[in-house]
Protein backbone atom coordinates (compact mmCIF):
# COMPACT_ATOMS: atom_id res chain seq x y z
CA UNK A 1 0.00 0.00 0.00
CA UNK A 2 1.19 3.39 -0.48
CA UNK A 3 1.84 5.83 1.52
CA UNK A 4 1.18 9.36 0.95
CA UNK A 5 1.71 13.04 3.28
CA UNK A 6 -1.50 14.22 4.75
CA UNK A 7 -2.34 17.69 6.57
CA UNK A 8 -3.18 18.26 10.08
CA UNK A 9 -6.50 18.96 8.86
CA UNK A 10 -6.92 15.83 6.38
CA UNK A 11 -5.62 13.55 9.53
CA UNK A 12 -8.44 15.30 12.05
CA UNK A 13 -11.14 14.68 9.11
CA UNK A 14 -10.23 10.52 9.12
CA UNK A 15 -9.91 10.28 12.99
CA UNK A 16 -13.34 11.70 13.07
CA UNK A 17 -14.56 9.86 10.47
CA UNK A 18 -13.37 6.66 12.19
CA UNK A 19 -14.92 7.42 15.36
CA UNK A 20 -18.52 6.61 13.45
CA UNK A 21 -20.44 3.96 14.07
CA UNK A 22 -20.27 1.45 10.92
CA UNK A 23 -17.72 3.34 9.40
CA UNK A 24 -16.01 1.01 6.66
CA UNK A 25 -12.87 0.90 5.51
CA UNK A 26 -9.80 -0.73 3.84
CA UNK A 27 -6.26 -1.17 4.79
CA UNK A 28 -3.92 -3.76 4.63
CA UNK A 29 -6.08 -5.17 1.78
CA UNK A 30 -8.39 -6.18 3.97
CA UNK A 31 -11.98 -4.96 4.75
CA UNK A 32 -12.66 -3.44 8.52
CA UNK A 33 -15.54 -1.90 10.15
CA UNK A 34 -16.26 0.54 13.12
CA UNK A 35 -18.65 -0.65 15.93
CA UNK A 36 -19.40 1.83 18.45
CA UNK A 37 -21.34 1.05 21.82
CA UNK A 38 -22.45 3.32 24.92
CA UNK A 39 -22.10 2.51 28.39
CA UNK A 40 -22.08 4.36 31.54
CA UNK A 41 -18.68 5.14 31.59
CA UNK A 42 -18.47 6.40 27.85
CA UNK A 43 -18.55 5.49 24.31
CA UNK A 44 -16.55 2.12 23.07
CA UNK A 45 -15.08 1.76 19.79
CA UNK A 46 -13.98 -1.82 18.16
CA UNK A 47 -12.78 -2.48 14.47
CA UNK A 48 -13.71 -5.77 13.35
CA UNK A 49 -13.26 -7.84 9.88
CA UNK A 50 -16.25 -6.62 7.70
CA UNK A 51 -17.45 -10.64 7.80
CA UNK A 52 -20.04 -12.22 9.77
CA UNK A 53 -18.03 -13.65 12.04
CA UNK A 54 -15.33 -11.05 11.98
CA UNK A 55 -12.48 -10.92 14.22
CA UNK A 56 -12.24 -8.00 15.93
CA UNK A 57 -9.64 -5.77 18.41
CA UNK A 58 -10.76 -2.97 21.11
CA UNK A 59 -9.83 0.89 20.37
CA UNK A 60 -7.24 1.98 22.82
CA UNK A 61 -7.10 5.36 21.59
CA UNK A 62 -7.57 7.32 18.73
CA UNK A 63 -3.83 9.41 18.06
CA UNK A 64 -3.04 12.09 16.08
CA UNK A 65 -1.70 9.92 13.69
CA UNK A 66 -3.41 6.53 14.03
CA UNK A 67 -5.86 3.91 16.26
CA UNK A 68 -4.20 1.99 18.62
CA UNK A 69 -5.93 -1.40 19.31
CA UNK A 70 -5.96 -4.06 21.87
CA UNK A 71 -7.49 -7.60 22.64
CA UNK A 72 -6.55 -10.56 25.21
CA UNK A 73 -6.18 -13.68 23.91
CA UNK A 74 -7.55 -16.80 25.89
CA UNK A 75 -4.33 -16.77 28.46
CA UNK A 76 -4.94 -12.87 29.25
CA UNK A 77 -1.64 -12.33 27.06
CA UNK A 78 -2.35 -8.74 25.41
CA UNK A 79 -2.13 -7.89 21.77
CA UNK A 80 -1.31 -4.84 20.15
CA UNK A 81 -1.70 -3.07 17.20
CA UNK A 82 -2.27 0.47 14.98
CA UNK A 83 -3.64 1.48 11.84
CA UNK A 84 -2.01 4.32 10.11
CA UNK A 85 -4.21 7.27 8.94
CA UNK A 86 -2.36 7.30 6.02
CA UNK A 87 -2.73 3.95 5.24
CA UNK A 88 -6.84 3.84 5.46
CA UNK A 89 -8.94 4.10 2.49
CA UNK A 90 -12.63 4.48 3.08
CA UNK A 91 -15.07 2.39 1.03
CA UNK A 92 -17.66 4.98 -0.73
CA UNK A 93 -21.35 4.08 0.43
CA UNK A 94 -23.91 3.66 -2.44
CA UNK A 95 -26.81 5.27 -1.94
Amino acid sequence: MKERKLSKNQLAEIRARLMQDGTVFNSFGEQWKVSKSTSSVGDIHAIYHNDMFGKGMNVSKFGPTCVTLYTYDMLGNKTVGKFRYDLIEFVKEEA
